[in-house]
């Protein structure tokens, strides 16, 4: 084995984890989605969701989606005239289908302005019936 193969092994990099021996992959389904838990939609569509098709599944675990809340990314600036677009509307419909679906009936609070109310009737027509 040569010595620059034999270096990455040990320090992992092979593998793209900081810490020897150690596999992402092999995590637990419920270890990964306790770790999604503690990021926000934005970080969880941004990072996890790309990484491979084991970490996408984890991510649309329904005990993620109990809210989509897209509010605190646009602050002040509702009025924004690139926010208003229907191509971003389309995106935003788009990220609210895919969490009613996910969320399994879990989800119970939508916080957004940026939606058409088809989407928000999808989300209606899709909520727990007990509630």
């Amino acid at each position: 084995m040569d010595n620059n193969k034999k270096k990455e092994e040990e320090e992992g990099e092979g593998s793209g984890c900081t810490e020897p021996g150690s596999d992402w992959a092999d995590l637990t389904r419920e270890c990964l989605t306790n770790i999604l838990s503690r990021l926000t939609l934005e970080q969880r569509w941004l990072g996890p969701m790309l990484v491979c098709k084991s970490w996408l599944q984890a991510c649309t675990d329904s005990s993620l989606h109990s809210s989509f809340d897209v509010e605190p990314h646009f602050g002040t600036n509702t009025d924004s005239p690139r926010l208003w677009t229907p191509d971003f509307e389309r995106k935003i419909d788009s990220m609210l289908r895919s969490v009613v679906v996910w969320s399994d009936h879990s989800l119970t609070s939508i916080r957004t302005h940026h939606c058409s109310d088809l989407a928000l009737s999808f989300a209606a027509e899709r909520k727990d019936p007990t509630v």
